[in-house]
């Protein structure tokens, strides 16, 4: 079942009021967004995307394993909404996210770094992030922060690896759909700060 923000959700000091369930930011494991922009009419007159707002989803994993979803409606059409109880720091949905990010960021830092070993600094949505700076998926070597192997290039929530030097021309014969990249939907904050504290490369 779906809650929509802000019409579902009430923002405490120590807590989110989700519906008829309270959850604690501690409570909260994993944070996943997804975001999409809205258009206004002269898109479709003149073929250039011209953003109304942004509307964006929200996916809170409890450490219980539970999960929550939440549905952030477009800033224009949050009404009487916007008087509710800590409403008014944000100007839209992101800023909602950011400050879910920002109220559970340590904790879920520390949930990546205890999937971490002697030979990995930890694991993310099945890619290990080894401390010789390779990225292995499935039992290979899936990509890597060595500059003289992959240049790295961050887009919104996403990781571009593209090979440089000699083995820049296997991906020159590359689909599209083949490109070597890492979604970051879920905790994007967090897997970036932690790539730049131990691994670095990404700017």
């Amino acid at each position: 079942m779906w809650l929509e923000f802000p019409r579902d959700i009430t923002i405490e000091a120590n807590s989110l009021q989700c519906g008829n369930q309270k959850v604690s930011y501690d409570e909260i494991k994993s944070i996943r967004v997804y975001v999409r922009q809205t258009t206004t009419n002269l898109t479709a007159w003149t073929g250039i995307p011209t953003v109304s707002d942004l509307k964006s989803e929200i996916g809170l994993l409890l450490i219980d394993g539970n999960r929550i979803d939440i549905r952030v409606i477009a800033y224009e059409e949050w009404g009487p909404f916007k008087n509710k109880t800590g409403m008014k720091s944000f100007e839209n949905g992101l800023a909602f996210s950011t400050f879910l990010e920002e109220k559970t960021f340590k904790q879920r830092m520390d949930h990546y770094l205890k999937t971490g070993t002697n030979s990995m600094h930890f694991k993310y949505r099945g890619y290990e992030f080894l401390k010789d700076r390779t990225i292995r998926s499935s039992g290979k070597i899936y990509a890597s922060f060595n500059p003289n192997e992959y240049s790295v290039q961050k887009s919104f929530r996403r990781l571009h690896f593209k090979r440089t030097g000699a083995g820049a021309a296997i991906d020159w014969f590359k689909d599209e759909r083949e490109e070597t990249a890492i979604n970051l939907t879920y905790d994007e904050d967090v897997i970036l700060h932690l790539i730049n504290k131990l691994i670095g490369g990404v700017s």
